[in-house]
């Protein structure tokens, strides 16, 4: 693997940024740093590639990782692009982080971020229809897109979301599976673009598959998702549930297991690019999902040839999903009925079912 700036940085002792002075002269070094600097760079046969000369040139010594959403922290699907994103771009000497900033303050938080240099470029997360964010940074710093805004104006990748479905129906009908739950989220002005498009993709592959899917977007918390389960069963006679809610489907598979109803022996579970504990040991729920931290690298990417050529068209790139089978999946067939004890409390004052909820395809 070729030698890079970082390597110089540490085998010299000194920051990438050193580093950066001495091959650009920009800023005076003393004598003594500079000839280590140079004996690590001959040591290593390191080579300034095309990108770091950019870097270089334009100061970007930062950038900021910007979440609309504001978890109160990074959390686990997060994680990977956020941590792709810092092994491209931390190669070359800059530094990666994630400012606060707030709903209600968005304006005066990106314009005090960029006025005192604290970020030179911007990689936008939770990425939403005509995104304010992308807006207000434009033609101020470099923005690069996980997601995409409709507007077509900055580099962006995104995931195949028509191929991401159709994995996880096609999972789902080749064991039997004709009633799917989709357990959504609730969809507002503010939410994320990916959620529409996970939305209205699953209608169209589903009935591709001749599945029927019950459409449930319901809000951020667990007790919407507890809602779903019904005396221990999923609604309109669903067999599995797909969802990209994650705090919703906690509360379903909750609910299941105070049931007596596991996974998969009860209900088959799969999660559209989330990692949700399926049982209290931590096991995880089947997933397809795009790779996130290879999606982060090549948000990096994006960035370094956008510095590199300041006035090409943009890049719209979009990246396929796979199927991570954790086993929450299992044949029709081979599921058992519903618990006793579940089925009579769904029994009624006159001995018959409740009628099941209608199926929207």
């Amino acid at each position: 693997m070729p030698a890079t700036r970082a390597d110089v940085a540490r085998l010299a002792g000194v920051s990438p940024s050193t580093v950066t002075y001495v091959l650009t002269g920009k800023r005076a070094t003393s004598e003594s740093t500079r000839n280590r600097v140079l004996h690590a760079i001959e040591e290593l046969g390191y080579l300034p590639n095309r990108h770091a000369s950019v870097l270089a040139a334009h100061s970007v010594r930062s950038v900021g990782v910007l979440f609309r959403m504001q978890p109160r922290s990074v959390d686990l699907d997060d994680q990977g692009y956020v941590g792709g994103l810092r092994a491209r771009l931390e190669a070359e000497g800059i530094r990666v982080f994630v400012p606060l900033v707030r709903a209600r303050e968005v304006r005066k938080d990106l314009a005090a971020l960029v006025q005192s240099r604290t970020l030179d470029a911007a990689v936008l997360m939770d990425v939403a229809p005509d995104d304010e964010r992308e807006r207000l940074l434009r033609n101020k710093v470099p923005v690069v897109l996980i997601g995409t805004s409709g507007a077509a104006v900055s580099d962006e990748v995104d995931a195949d979301f028509e191929q991401m479905l159709n994995l996880a129906i096609s999972h789902l009908a080749g064991l039997g599976h004709r009633r799917v739950l989709h357990l959504g989220r609730r969809i507002t002005r503010d939410l994320a673009n990916v959620y529409r498009a996970q939305g209205e993709a699953i209608s169209r592959v589903a009935s591709a598959h001749g599945v029927e899917v019950l459409n449930r977007p319901v809000e951020d918390n667990a007790v919407a998702g507890a809602a779903m389960m019904e005396h221990g069963r999923l609604p309109g006679r669903c067999t599995a549930v797909a969802s990209n809610n994650p705090m919703a489907m906690e509360g379903l598979l909750a609910a299941a297991w105070s049931h007596g109803v596991g996974v998969p022996e009860g209900l088959s579970a799969v999660t559209l690019g989330l990692a949700v504990p399926r049982e209290p040991g931590g096991a995880l729920i089947t997933e397809v999902s795009v790779d996130r931290a290879a999606m982060g690298r090549q948000a990096g990417e994006l960035l370094l040839r956008r510095l590199a050529t300041p006035k090409a068209a943009p890049e719209h790139l979009t990246m396929g999903a796979g199927l991570v089978d954790r086993g929450s999946v299992a044949a029709v067939s081979a599921m058992p009925a519903v618990p006793a004890a579940s089925a009579a409390a769904a029994v009624g004052p006159h001995g018959t079912h409740g009628s099941p909820d209608p199926l929207s395809v």
